[in-house]
């Protein structure tokens, strides 16, 4: 087992190691997904034991940058907004690849887009994944409270789950296009 500091609510992470972070806020709906994503990889008997380190986070921009440091590779599963597509639409790109304005935690008015702050922190000498990876779950809405999915939302966390566990594996490759792998 690969050993971590828990410091403030931050992972700090031996270099070498992957993380897979689920971004949102569990209480407003579907704007949840990401967590429940990373729930349902805890619960796979399909990952080896420290193949990943798994987190949930209520972050962007700088904080989601600072989770980053340390570790070679991350992927970053959360709710994309994308009236193009349907929600419960699953798809895989990287984050040069994805319009920040679609995803609700990698972009924010208050912070800087997730790519100003790792391109900040490397200039400031952090060591921040080369290999960023995010896997998008489209929802309609972000913004009711509950705590429970909408129907495809809900459907789609297993998909994104296997979609996470291919990444890892490099089982699938991610399409700079970001082509949906389910619709």
């Amino acid at each position: 087992m690969t050993s971590h500091v828990e410091a403030y609510g931050l992972h700090i992470a031996e270099p070498g190691e992957t993380l897979v972070v689920g971004l949102g806020n569990p209480i407003l709906g579907d704007d949840g997904v990401g967590w429940r994503v990373i729930d349902e990889l805890d619960e796979l008997d399909e990952l080896e034991h420290g193949e990943a380190s798994l987190q949930q986070a209520c972050v962007g921009g700088v904080s989601l940058m600072e989770l980053l440091v340390g570790y070679r590779r991350a992927i970053i599963v959360d709710a994309i907004i994308d009236p193009e597509d349907e929600p419960g639409s699953v798809w895989c790109k990287p984050l040069s690849a994805v319009e920040t304005r679609v995803a609700s935690h990698l972009d924010s008015t208050h912070d800087a887009p997730l790519p100003a702050a790792i391109e900040a922190g490397r200039a400031m000498g952090a060591d921040l994944p080369s290999d960023i990876e995010v896997v998008g779950v489209v929802i309609e809405r972000g913004d009711v409270f509950g705590e429970e999915l909408s129907d495809a939302v809900a459907a789609a966390v297993p998909v994104a789950a296997a979609e996470v566990v291919g990444v890892l594996r490099e089982a699938h490759p991610v399409s700079p296009q970001g082509e949906p792998v389910h619709a």
